[in-house]
């Protein structure tokens, strides 16, 4: 499998907009957009990640589909990674590998990330590239408009 990460570019919104718009992978995911539907909202939101200088996103390339992306960011003061794939590119080791390639490329220790508790094939990608769960939280989920408990991951050596 040839996996690459590259910076985002125009032409990948409108698959990402289609990936987040996916029911089934909104559902996994829980705090994907609460309208997930709403194009001129998510068209703001990427607005807003491409010209941020504490963001880092990278879009991960699959034989030369775009599968999705990973991202570099703070959250409550903390580093933090999260990922996103459409659901055609799930169960085939992408997300592990993409994570690990792209943790590879943050020197920032330690780094974190948070799954919905429920979310396991997410907890086993972090697990793979050797984040440890730490703790638990409560955070809003847009997608379902409530505070749901999610798990705390974090990674104190570079990848596995």
């Amino acid at each position: 499998m040839a996996l690459t990460l590259r910076p985002v570019i125009d032409t990948d919104l409108p698959i990402f907009f289609a990936q987040q718009a996916d029911p089934v992978a909104n559902a996994m995911a829980v705090f994907g957009a609460a309208r997930p539907d709403d194009a001129a909202a998510f068209g703001a939101k990427w607005a807003r990640i491409r010209a941020s200088p504490d963001l880092l996103t990278r879009t991960v390339v699959v034989e030369d589909a775009v599968a999705g992306y990973v991202a570099h960011f703070p959250l409550m003061g903390q580093p933090s990674i999260a990922y996103w794939l459409g659901r055609a590119f799930w169960g085939r080791g992408i997300a592990s590998t993409a994570v690990a390639q792209f943790i590879a490329t943050i020197p920032t220790r330690p780094l974190y990330a948070r799954v919905a508790v429920g979310n396991t094939a997410s907890a086993r990608v972090l697990a793979r590239t050797g984040f440890r769960a730490v703790g638990r939280d409560r955070g809003h989920a847009p997608s379902l408009d409530r505070m749901v408990e999610e798990e705390i991951f974090r990674l104190d050596a570079g990848p596995l």
